[in-house]
């Protein structure tokens, strides 16, 4: 049986806030998501402008260990040559979909050779706080996500682009490959990103950002890159 890792959460919704506690069984990070056909094209030339290799089909779905889930404000990591990713994150537990926020922090190195692995090296940050997706799917495409990037003392915004750029969430989730035995158990989905401002840059921070500007409210999370020395 594959590993299942607990995610203390908190769900958000008109009545405030509750305590939510979800055994992921399965972790699925989506790739090259863009409604927009020219939209992915760019993204795949940015990509490759960095070394990185086109993918062979698009939307892509890379299965990782469920462990690299974290809502920690500090990630560990083994190299400088990491950066990170907005993205909306879709979660399905006990018949339920939510939508949270994540970075789909990667090892841009890496991703050169091995683009599953350089997911796998870095861990996947989740904001602590989801909302319930019934409350946000008649106005999705209103959503906007955007992302800081932190070096030193300045902040500069990296990434900014409503949700209606990708696929929706629930349509990514029902074209997941493996048939439905995949889907009938819990998952995390991390739904995919979109070119940023001005190319891949590497920071001490990252701040990431989902906001609804129908219901007025945001959900807002940052962390902190540690890079961990390999030889003491």
């Amino acid at each position: 049986m594959p590993q299942e890792s607990l995610l203390s959460l908190s769900l958000r919704g008109p009545e405030g806030q509750q305590a939510l506690h979800v055994l992921i069984r399965n972790l699925i990070v989506a790739g090259w998501v863009g409604r927009d056909r020219q939209t992915v094209q760019e993204h795949v030339e940015e990509m490759q402008r960095f070394g990185i290799p086109p993918p062979e089909r698009t939307p892509t779905y890379m299965n990782l260990t469920t462990n690299l889930l974290t809502t920690s404000e500090i990630l560990e990591v083994i190299s400088p040559s990491t950066s990170g990713e907005v993205e909306a994150v879709l979660i399905r537990a006990s018949q339920r979909f939510y939508l949270g926020l994540g970075s789909d922090h990667t090892d841009r190195e890496l991703e050169k050779t091995d683009i599953p692995a350089s997911k796998q090296v870095c861990g996947k940050v989740l904001s602590p706080e989801i909302w319930d997706y019934q409350e946000i799917e008649d106005h999705l495409d209103q959503l906007r996500l955007r992302s800081w990037v932190v070096s030193g003392q300045e902040e500069r915004l990296y990434q900014e682009a409503h949700l209606a750029a990708n696929l929706p969430p629930r349509q990514l989730y029902e074209d997941i490959p493996g048939g439905q035995e995949l889907k009938d158990h819990s998952i995390c989905l991390f739904c995919g990103t979109f070119p940023t401002i001005s190319g891949i840059q590497y920071g001490d921070r990252y701040i990431i950002e989902l906001e609804d500007p129908v219901l007025d409210r945001r959900i807002r999370h940052g962390y902190t890159v540690k890079i961990l020395p390999q030889y003491l």
